[in-house]
């Protein structure tokens, strides 16, 4: 069978999952995602020298891919588990030294008993 052919049936069957992932941004105070982390890579900075991590995240919607900051991977990286359930909630901005300011998060992880397993195709 010719892949094209599989295509064709697998979306007839409903089968095929898209895994292109859309942009989540956290725009104003209160905005919130939940879903299972499913990975997450380090993207160099275009602002500054350093990196901050783009995080990859199965969801209601579809996939979604977003990023915190720099100063919020520094705090919440190491808790992380990939295949677990998170919401992830934008508190707003915290003025730090000088003029700067850091964006501010509330990460909650989900009971994993509520979760079913899944299979991750990562």
């Amino acid at each position: 069978m010719k892949y094209s052919e599989m295509l064709k049936k697998s979306k007839e069957k409903g089968a095929s999952v898209d895994l292109t992932p859309s942009y989540f941004e956290f725009k104003k105070e209160g905005t919130n995602i939940v879903g299972r982390l499913l990975g997450f890579s380090p993207v160099k900075s275009g602002l500054s020298e350093g990196f901050y991590n783009q995080y990859l995240m199965d969801t209601d919607g579809g996939l979604m891919k977003f990023h915190l900051g720099g100063a919020a991977d520094k705090e919440i990286v190491a808790q992380l588990k990939i295949g677990e359930v998170y919401f992830i909630e934008y508190l707003g901005k915290a003025k730090i030294s000088g003029a700067r300011s850091v964006n501010k998060f509330r990460v909650m992880q989900i009971d994993p008993s509520l979760s079913e397993a899944k299979d991750v195709p990562f």
